[in-house]
């Protein structure tokens, strides 16, 4: 029995990494879900799957995860300078103000020159089970993205995403008092993308704001992308006391790019799209949970956990032309549960600090979360700090 689980375990392991050398490419589209609760604590976590807010951390904790149903969530999230953002266009819509000598400022061409900013959204549409070796789960996205990628041109992209996924874990008991556990697990996933883009630079601004319609959006490129994958995960548990866990995620995930000159094109079906084809790289991912025994404390204090992660170990291998520093690769997590009801969070994630409050009110749950991410390939050179807000309700 031991020796057939340890070959099984080797074996999953070194399919991953032939993966990784295999099916290496470059995707359009990430399959993932924004979190207030993961955000907080650096991340997503392979050892943690206890609500559907982790549905695509390990799907080999689908076994050990407390049946639920999710019945919906709306979380929010905002990225970058958007308060200065939004500031800027108030000033400009003001009777007094000149829109051309606004573009003008130091302000706006300091904020021009660096920018990126986006806001996204989870829901309402966000249904899904998870418990007793099985997770599914139906959701829709919606983000915009603002950036410069050039010297006074602004780049904004909103995107509406759906996102299917659905998976299986079994359990190996080691011992016969369950103890020590081996949980297995695979997640097939989906999602269907579309995408808009307006480019424009820095002098045909105010003309775009004088003249914005629906004519802006259906005249401006478009992009349809799908994408289908499937992730695999190992988790060993100790009790409830120590996990270790590894998964790959993404172990095959081709994506199609049909490309159309603009939105009209795709509503009318009007010309032939340019199609691509590409593959979302492998990420795989290791990590550590340990949730020691709190003696007296557990009167007030009923759960403690740190967790400890790698992300993307084969980044070098999979994608080397956008692999990153080998700090931001780590992950660190600790989540305290005070009377049942108060969650406080914090983490450290791609070189940056985050920090959270949860409230778990048994039906609903409402969730906040500040953190950091690093657009650069190296710590601390473009910094970008983000706030999430998230209420889901829940059976």
């Amino acid at each position: 029995m031991y020796r057939k689980t340890i070959k099984f375990f080797i074996s999953v392991i070194a399919l991953t990494v032939l993966c990784s050398f295999v099916y290496a490419g470059d995707g359009d589209v990430v399959i993932d879900l924004p979190s207030a609760r993961t955000a907080a604590v650096g991340g997503l976590h392979v050892t943690v799957t206890d609500d559907l807010s982790s549905l695509f951390a390990n799907p080999a904790g689908f076994i050990s995860a407390d049946p639920q149903i999710s019945l919906a969530e709306v979380t929010l999230g905002m990225q970058g300078p958007i308060f200065d953002i939004a500031g800027l266009v108030i000033q400009g819509l003001q009777p007094d103000q000149e829109f051309s000598e606004l573009l003008a400022s130091e302000a706006v061409l300091d904020l021009v020159s660096t920018l990126y900013a986006a806001a996204d959204i989870l829901g309402p549409v966000s249904f899904g089970y998870l418990g007793k070796g099985l997770g599914f789960g139906f959701f829709n996205t919606t983000d915009v993205v603002f950036k410069s990628d050039s010297p006074l041109t602004m780049t904004a992209i909103a995107g509406e995403q759906i996102t299917l996924a659905g998976g299986y874990a079994f359990r190996i008991p080691l011992t016969k008092d369950s103890t020590h556990v081996l949980d297995l697990g695979v997640l097939l996933k989906g999602s269907l993308r579309g995408e808009v883009e307006l480019k424009r630079t820095l002098l045909e601004l105010p003309g775009l704001f004088s003249s914005i319609g629906l004519d802006t959006v259906t005249e401006s490129p478009f992009k349809l992308i799908s994408g289908i994958g499937i992730d695999a995960g190992i988790r060993y548990g100790l009790g409830d006391i120590f996990a270790v866990g590894i998964v790959g995620k993404d172990l095959y995930t081709p994506t199609m790019t049909r490309s159309y000159a603009t939105t009209n094109d795709f509503l009318e079906n009007a010309a032939d799209p340019t199609v691509s084809y590409g593959a979302v790289p492998i990420d795989l991912t290791a990590g550590v949970l340990f949730s020691p025994r709190l003696g007296v404390l557990s009167r007030y204090v009923s759960d403690l956990r740190l967790m400890v992660d790698y992300v993307d170990i084969l980044d070098f291998l999979t994608h080397p032309a956008t692999a990153r520093n080998p700090i931001l690769h780590a992950s660190l997590g600790v989540e305290l549960r005070i009377l049942e009801i108060l969650m406080i969070r914090g983490g450290f994630s791609q070189g940056l600090f985050a920090a959270g409050l949860g409230l778990d009110l048994t039906i609903f749950g409402i969730n906040i979360a500040m953190y950091g991410t690093e657009l650069s390939s190296e710590p601390g050179l473009r910094p970008v700090y983000n706030a999430q807000v998230g209420i889901d309700f829940r059976l």
